[in-house]
């Protein structure tokens, strides 16, 4: 079982230009291919990583990225009607708090799976009582 749930930032930052996050991000996902830490996404991290490259005209690079995902070596976990049931009971409670349907199927799928951390860069995680936003950097 996964410990770790992995926000799709991890996979932006480790793919994109310089920034504070991207080693960070690079020395987690290094961490997950070689055993180190277990970790998790579910589909809909696949779904944003080829619409925000689709968005931006740069396909291509999408579904590279999305293709040297499946080589690393986590867990991906479907998102299913049950979870999708409890996204909307999470959605209902957090809604006016600044957390996106996207980020609440996340969380949904973690709860689903008994996972309970979540490495990712958004601090509105730390709003959601259910999960532990742990930062990036601190999992160097």
């Amino acid at each position: 079982m996964s410990e770790y749930f992995l926000d799709t930032n991890i996979f932006m930052y480790a793919a994109g230009k310089p920034h504070e996050f991207k080693e960070p991000c690079i020395s987690i996902l290094s961490k997950v291919q070689s055993g180190e830490l277990n970790a998790a996404i579910d589909t809909e991290v696949f779904q944003e990583i080829l619409y925000r490259y689709h968005h931006i005209n740069l396909s291509d690079k999408g579904v590279d990225l999305a293709w040297s995902m499946m080589d690393i070596g986590f867990d991906v976990l479907p998102v299913t009607k049950k979870v999708v049931e409890v996204s909307l009971y999470f959605y209902q409670q957090y809604q006016n708090k600044g957390i996106s349907p996207r980020d609440i199927i996340h969380v949904a799928t973690m709860m689903q799976n008994d996972i309970k951390k979540i490495v990712s860069v958004d601090r509105h995680f730390d709003i959601i009582e259910e999960v532990q936003r742990i930062d990036p950097s601190r999992l160097r």
